[in-house]
């Protein structure tokens, strides 16, 4: 009898232990949830609810157990509605006064949301920063021109920026006043996770120097192609006409000499002496014209095989293009498409 009456001593000793060893885990997850060293900065976006926001903190290893915090939330009937909008967590805050915080709409007024878009240049990626109050032109154009380059960019100097088309298009929470070094390490390292992942998912490798015409191709298709299918058939008309030995005659070359977008480019436009005008020049430009997104560098690394050697916009309202095997097919479709330009006034 004894010796069952320590027994179960025992068995309630290793069980209230147990169960104190994991209240104390799970107050600890409640007082302090966020699973970092530095504070973080997330945005919700609209139609975003408190379980997709922890999903993604989750998800990027920055909170300590979702199942505790969930189970927490659910107990407690604590709001779930929250404010879209850009915000700043420090690694102290609790769960109550994070969820506090994304119920009131309580955002960091000094992150905004900058959307850059596919195939903007250093220079317009630089007048959206100024237009969201990030950072001074001059200032973040002299830090692109005197960043240390990572080795995968290559250094040339009769390129205009040697980071273009390095800076990778997509939405980031910057805060007013970073530096230019900040904002372009930020963009070239989510650059660098994008090649990678396209590296990984089709079991392709680049060296520098192949990495770097991907990118030049990439930037070319990205300010030639507005439909998504005709990515990969424009990169693979680029490419036979490398193969070929023929001149690119691209567009969006001499538009960005120009520094501006024009539908019809005059013979004066496409004579201009300068190291990108493919009008003038064999191979590819000297460097990229523009920051690609991941679609048409998908399309430069993996260019459809066909015959085609030439393309012009329809200009039947569509965005596409027309696409030809030889000279005479394209002659003939350029006569529809310049048809279709005066029909529809383009």
């Amino acid at each position: 009898m004894k010796k069952f009456v320590i027994s179960l001593f025992i068995f309630f000793l290793i069980v209230f232990s147990v169960f104190g060893i994991v209240y104390l885990n799970f107050s600890e997850i409640i007082r302090q949830p966020l699973k970092i060293s530095s504070p973080i900065v997330f945005h919700v976006k609209t139609g975003d609810n408190l379980y997709s926001v922890l999903k993604s903190l989750d998800s990027n290893g920055e909170i300590k157990n979702l199942f505790a915090i969930k189970y927490y939330i659910k107990n407690n009937k604590l709001n779930t509605n929250i404010k879209p909008g850009t915000y700043s967590f420090s690694k102290d805050i609790s769960l109550k006064q994070l969820i506090s915080d994304l119920n009131k709409g309580k955002v960091d007024l000094d992150y905004i949301l900058v959307t850059i878009p596919e195939g903007y240049t250093v220079e317009k990626i630089a007048e959206k920063l100024v237009e969201k109050g990030i950072i001074d032109k001059t200032t973040f154009l002299e830090a692109c021109k005197n960043y240390i380059l990572p080795p995968y960019v290559k250094v040339a100097t009769n390129r205009k920026y040697s980071l273009e088309g390095y800076l990778f298009p997509d939405s980031y929470e910057f805060k007013k006043g970073m530096t230019g070094q900040v904002l372009i390490k930020r963009m070239l390292d989510r650059f660098n996770e994008v090649i990678t992942n396209l590296e990984a998912e089709n079991n392709l490798s680049f060296d520098n120097d192949k990495l770097d015409n991907v990118v030049t191709l990439a930037s070319i298709v990205e300010g030639e192609a507005i439909v998504k299918d005709e990515r990969s058939i424009i990169a693979g008309v680029f490419t036979n006409r490398l193969k070929n030995g023929m001149k690119l005659q691209s567009c969006a070359t001499v538009e960005y000499i120009l520094g501006v977008h024009k539908l019809i480019l005059s013979n004066k436009d496409i004579a201009i002496v300068s190291p990108y005008n493919t009008y003038l020049n064999l191979g590819l430009p000297v460097g990229p014209i523009g920051n690609p997104g991941k679609a048409s560098l998908l399309a430069a690394m993996k260019p459809e095989t066909t015959k085609y050697l030439y393309f012009v916009a329809k200009f039947d309202g569509t965005s596409s293009h027309f696409f030809s095997e030889n000279l005479t097919q394209h002659n003939q479709a350029v006569k529809v498409s310049e048809a279709n330009s005066k029909k529809n006034k383009y």
